[in-house]
């Protein structure tokens, strides 16, 4: 073991301060800008609402974030030249006397915004200005039950009934700061304190001569943190004495534009020009208070953002900092979570791992983790976080320990490598003699102290201290001791068993018993117990062999694996078997084999994972290699679905032309569950969304109509209806993971289409009253000609020349009748196949081309063929696309080309006329 002692002292750093939990290499990092829909990335607030969303104020507006999309909102009139002139915006959340929480914005000219969730839009509430009747900067504001205070560039004032009430004039107040029973407020001159119950008369008095430019009332503790312009960062204690927290960090003397707790332990600082700094919130025994750098946009191990200029910064509900600068938009630092920590490389920063594609991963001592890489080996002291490095170059593919407490690392291309306090020496190779091919796919040790060593085109090498032996297996990717003691090999020809005693060599043959297809390209290998092997392939999955029965079975993605490519199998502490993939992670019980859990929902686990490269630490957690670094997790935190998601229908809209009132309306029904549209906006987009940040590139949407099938899974955030019928129709929506399909929330809207004016009761009863007048001139006509009849019967001659009449006129009239109804129908007939595939063509267009009135029209197609002018389009639609599909087209290419842009409204149509769905009419 004296070896491993040199590797500690390889890897050990002078250091007389532990670091604290939190680092840089705890988070995984996103970024909004401008490519991501970004109007502007000078950011000044932000802030959370109650549905999750992130909301944030730029230089041009105010913008919403909810994890997938980025909605813009402009506060005020447009082309007001003289309010643009270095406008900044923030944001105020106040919670009402029912306990909503209410979103509120305002800028430096004075203006206040409040926002209307209903018509999704900001309403200018008050103008401070025009209430002082003066210029104005306003710097903050905060709503108590007295009214809202004010804090401007030239005083404190207090809005009450719409009247700005002086409290304080000649300083530059920037922050109010509510306490349990004190309002403070931080000006350039000073902080000024007064009852948080105060009204306009009450006095406020100077309690420290610090410039302050933000704060933070902590409720645990029960004290003020105050961020100075250009004095540093204070503590105000209950008692009223204030402490300067003395920090190493430069930067310190900047501005401190915000100040947030990031738990109970620590406070997030952030720096005008310095980025994000911690702090502990509480003092130690000596009552000095910790303080470090935890992220900036510079050169080095903490340069993961995209400005300095921070100018705020907030805990959202998951535990993500959200963070915003002056000039780089908003970054996104999100805790590992169910990985403990990930190792990415860092450009020209050696205290990074040397290559992100980690080929393989070992724990030489409880304090000491070596990584193969692409280009050397990365050795990371878990104790003082200190990297050390070696083989660089060199394409590193196995690890492991000699019995005396050696590394060995095996290389692409240059043999073994011995790894010791002294650094690194070939061992192995060609030119030694003792290799066949200096491509070294993995090493392995057998309980008799045996070094076995696995090469890609030479022999299968056996090196004892008696001496080598070479046995005729190649292209290695996984060795290991089976309980008998022979050596397993899995190679890309299949899995073979090699007897050291004999020196026999022998296919392992695993085959199930309903296939005789089996994948042979073995990629890793491990046993459960004495008798099961797991065999995990490049494109079958995972064989689950017993070596005494000989019995064997199959896991693929049908039984919910994320990828058949599977790199490693580990066993963690609770039994489960841990299968990474190309495609990610998923596990396994043993007792239950056939119900896999694919946990890519996990944030930072949906890797693509390397061969073989996976090692059970001594804490009980565990090291994957990926292409993308490496990652540590706590398989308690590695359980199916976790996480629940509120689906929300948001909004409809029908066109630009939807007014507030509609929009209002419509907000309502969607929280009662039922919409109603009137039949001119039977076209319309239904909008929704499921926020969750931690989770949200796995929430994906589905829907149906009725009785119809489940749409495909989309991040879609919004449905297009179009043309929908008149009567009701039932919603089902819901959203699921992307990962296992688990659904997360459902909601079912019942949509009521009216009826078109044509169809309406009055105008029904107009055409009972047509009908009416109709058979009362026929009965006018009827006695007309019955008397007429009389004169003829009475009248010989004119009987005569009236029969030879009325036989040629009927004649004439039936032949005439029978030509303009066929004429009339193949027009209608030819302008809708002609415009079949146009979802716009409707009824009055096809008035137009007619050049009847639509009352007219009806009446005429209704009389020759019996149908409606709706039913009739639709028939003609509907047997078209019998045509197509018995043409072998595909469902939506059918849709789109009889003008039905909504393939799972044509498939309820199309059912209901021939009643078999289309997919089984073709």
């Amino acid at each position: 073991m004296k070896y491993c002692k040199y590797l500690m002292v390889l890897v050990a750093v002078t250091t007389s301060v532990v670091m604290m939990a939190l680092d840089v290499n705890d988070f995984t990092f996103s970024h909004l800008g401008r490519s991501e829909g970004m109007h502007s990335q000078r950011i000044y607030d932000i802030c959370q609402s109650n549905d999750g969303a992130i909301w944030w104020s730029t230089k041009n507006g105010v913008e919403r974030y909810n994890g997938v999309t980025i909605s813009h909102y402009r506060l005020g009139k447009q082309g007001i030249y003289s309010t643009d002139g270095g406008r900044y915006i923030k944001l105020r959340i106040n919670e009402t006397p029912d306990g909503a929480m209410q979103l509120y914005a305002f800028d430096d000219k004075g203006s206040i915004y409040i926002y209307n969730e209903a018509t999704d839009q900001f309403i200018e509430e008050m103008n401070i200005r025009q209430l002082i009747a003066g210029d104005v900067t306003l710097n903050d504001i905060l709503f108590t039950q007295q009214g809202i205070w004010t804090a401007t560039h030239d005083g404190i004032y207090l809005i009450n009934h719409q009247k700005a009430n002086v409290v304080t004039k000649g300083v530059r107040c920037n922050y109010i700061i509510k306490t349990g029973k004190k309002l403070l407020f931080c000006t350039r001159e000073g902080v000024y304190e007064t009852a948080a119950k105060a009204t306009s008369t009450a006095k406020i008095r100077k309690i420290a001569s610090q410039d302050i430019e933000s704060g933070y009332y902590d409720p645990i503790y029960n004290k003020v943190w105050l961020g100075g312009f250009s004095s540093g960062l204070f503590v105000l204690e209950n008692n009223g004495t204030i402490t300067q927290v003395s920090a190493k960090e430069d930067g310190w003397q900047q501005p401190i534009r915000s100040i947030c707790p990031y738990n109970s332990k620590m406070m997030l600082v952030g720096i005008d020009g310095k980025g994000i700094h911690w702090v502990s919130r509480k003092p130690d025994a000596q009552g000095q208070y910790q303080t470090g750098i935890l992220f900036d946009a510079n050169e080095g191990p903490q340069g993961v953002l995209h400005g300095n200029g921070i100018y705020s910064v907030m805990i959202d509900s998951w535990d993500n900092i959200i963070i915003g600068s002056y000039s780089g938009g908003i970054d996104i630092a999100r805790p590992v979570g169910s990985t403990e920590a990930t190792f990415r490389h860092i450009q020209n920063n050696q205290q990074s791992i040397l290559n992100d594609h980690v080929n393989t991963v070992i724990q030489c001592s409880p304090s000491l983790l070596a990584m193969g890489t692409d280009n050397g080996v990365s050795m990371l002291n878990t104790q003082t976080r200190h990297w050390t490095h070696c083989c660089q170059k060199a394409v590193v593919l196995s690890l492991c320990k000699t019995p005396e407490g050696k590394l060995l690392a095996s290389t692409y291309g240059k043999g073994v490598y011995e790894i010791t306090a002294e650094g690194a020496r070939q061992l192995y190779s060609i030119a030694n003699g003792i290799l066949q091919d200096d491509h070294v796919f993995k090493l392995l040790y057998d309980h008799r102290g045996t070094l076995w060593m696995g090469c890609l085109e030479g022999a299968l090498v056996e090196k004892s201290s008696t001496g080598v032996r070479y046995h005729q297996v190649r292209n290695v990717n996984d060795m290991m001791e089976l309980p008998d003691g022979r050596i397993a090999v899995g190679t890309a020809y299949g899995l073979w068993t090699v007897n050291s005693a004999t020196g026999k060599v022998d296919e392992l043959k695993y085959q199930t018993a309903e296939s005789d297809d089996t994948n042979r390209f073995v990629l890793t290998l491990l046993m459960n117990g004495r008798d099961e092997l797991w065999i995990g392939t490049d494109g079958g999955g995972v064989y689950i062999y017993n070596l005494q029965s000989k019995q064997c079975s199959q896991l693929t993605r049908a039984n919910g694996l994320p990828s058949n490519s599977v790199r490693s199998l580990s066993q963690d502490r609770f039994g489960r078997i841990m299968m990474a993939t190309e495609h990610g992670l998923a596990f396994v019980k043993p007792s239950q084999p056939d119900h896999v859990v694919d946990v890519n929902y996990c944030y930072g686990l949906d890797c693509e994972y390397t061969n073989g490269a996976a090692v059970n630490l001594t804490n009980g957690h565990l090291l994957f290699g990926t292409t993308s670094g490496a990652v540590i997790i706590n398989p308690e935190n590695i359980q199916e679905i976790n996480y629940i998601s509120r689906l929300r229908l948001k909004s409809v809209t029908c066109g630009d032309d939807d007014d507030d009132h509609f929009k209002e309306e419509t907000y309502q029904m969607l929280k009662d569950g039922e919409l109603e549209l009137p039949y001119s906006k039977r076209t319309f987009n239904l909008r929704f969304e499921s926020i969750n940040l931690r989770n949200q590139f796995d929430i994906v949407y589905q829907y149906k109509v009725a009785d119809g099938e489940w749409s495909q899974p989309s991040e879609q955030q919004q449905i297009r209806f179009t043309n929908l019928e008149s009567g009701e129709h039932q919603l089902l929506l819901r959203c699921i993971s992307r990962t296992c399909g688990a659904t997360l929330d459902e909601v079912q809207l019942t949509i009521h289409i009216k009826e078109p004016w044509w169809n309406s009761w009055w105008m029904k009863f107009v055409y009972f009253c047509l009908i009416l007048v109709a058979f009362y001139g026929a009965w006018r006509v009827y006695q007309l000609h019955t008397k007429y009849m009389r004169l003829v019967v009475n009248n010989p001659k004119l009987n005569a020349n009236y029969q030879a009449a009325i036989q040629e006129q009927s004649e004439t009239s039936a032949e005439e009748k029978t030509d303009e109804g066929s004429e009339f129908i193949s027009k209608v007939t030819k302008l809708v196949i002609d415009n079949l595939s146009d979802t716009e063509f409707s009824i009055d267009r096809l008035c137009q081309e007619m050049a009847m009135s639509r009352t007219l029209f009806y009446v005429k197609l209704k009389t020759y063929t019996g149908k409606s002018p709706q039913d009739f389009i639709r028939i003609i639609r509907l047997e078209r696309s019998a045509v197509l599909l018995r043409n072998h087209r595909s469902v939506a290419e059918v849709a789109a080309l009889t003008g039905f842009d909504n393939p799972k409204y044509f498939s309820t149509v199309f059912k209901k006329y021939f009643g078999v769905s289309p997919s089984k009419y073709q």
